[in-house]
C-alpha cells in the first residue's frame, strides 16, 4: 500500500515540477546575462527533479509489482519508465499550450 501511495505522490509532484517549469519558461525573457544564468540555473534545479523522479516512479512500480528480478521486472520498469517520460512530455505539452494560448491576444 505505501508503494502505491508514493508511486501516485511521485505522479503528482512530477506534475507540479512541470507546471512550475513552464510558467518558469514563459516569465519575461531576461535582458542581461545575468539574469539569463539565474533563469536557466532555475530550469536546471527543476529539471534535476524530473530526472529523479524518472528513476523514483519506475521503482515505485516495480516495488508494487512484487520485485521480480527477472525478465518480467525489466520488463515493468521499462514499461513504466516509457510511461513516465510520456505522461511527462504530454503534462508539459498541455501547460504550455495552455500558457501559450493565454498569451495570445483575443481579436
Amino acid at each position: 500500500m505505501m508503494h502505491l501511495l508514493l508511486l501516485v505522490l511521485g505522479l503528482s509532484v512530477l506534475i507540479g515540477i512541470v507546471r512550475t517549469m513552464v510558467s518558469v519558461e514563459m516569465r519575461q525573457k531576461p535582458s542581461n546575462i545575468e539574469n539569463e544564468e539565474k533563469h536557466h540555473a532555475i530550469l536546471l534545479i527543476w529539471g534535476m527533479g524530473i530526472i529523479f523522479l524518472m528513476l523514483f516512479i519506475p521503482y515505485q512500480a516495480w516495488k508494487l509489482a512484487g520485485s521480480s528480478l527477472g525478465w518480467d521486472g525489466a520488463l515493468i520498469v521499462g514499461s513504466s519508465l516509457m510511461a513516465s517520460m510520456l505522461f511527462c512530455l504530454s503534462a508539459y505539452s498541455i501547460f504550455k499550450g495552455r500558457s501559450l494560448r493565454s498569451k495570445i491576444p483575443s481579436l
